[in-house]
């Protein structure tokens, strides 16, 4: 790994192999925060919310659907026929949210992938053209 030219504490992190006025925190240009608790839009505290959400969603469905079947039959049979109607009445009804939690996944499995990538081409010593 190169050393950084102020021989400071950024060459033990890596911070050499990123071009100047990128320190931790800062812009690197392609409208990306760098660093470590840097998130983008659909980072992982937004994933959590939207799953949060979803979840939240399908769950309540249940309790809808388990409390009209609960007139028509016994509890635990009403509880588990909602469970299965929930399946695909929540595929339609909550698309919105399923499609946020999905793009929310998305992003945050692409900055875990290119995290990855930074970590391994500065533990074999290459220089980030980034």
């Amino acid at each position: 790994m190169p050393a950084d030219p102020g021989g400071g504490p950024g060459a033990a992190r890596g911070d050499a192999a990123k071009p100047a006025g990128t320190a931790r925190g800062e812009s690197s240009g392609a409208g990306a925060p760098v660093g470590e608790g840097a998130t983008t839009a659909g980072g992982p505290s937004h994933l959590v919310r939207y799953l949060a959400v979803y979840s939240a969603l399908r769950i309540g469905l249940v309790v809808l659907l388990t409390a009209v079947l609960a007139f028509f039959m016994p509890l635990i049979v009403a509880l588990l026929f909602a469970i299965i109607v929930q399946l695909p009445l929540a595929w339609l009804l909550f698309a919105g949210p399923r499609r946020r939690v999905n793009d929310a996944m998305a992003q945050a499995s692409a900055h875990r992938r290119a995290e990855r990538a930074r970590l391994q081409s500065a533990l074999t010593g290459d220089v980030d053209p980034s």
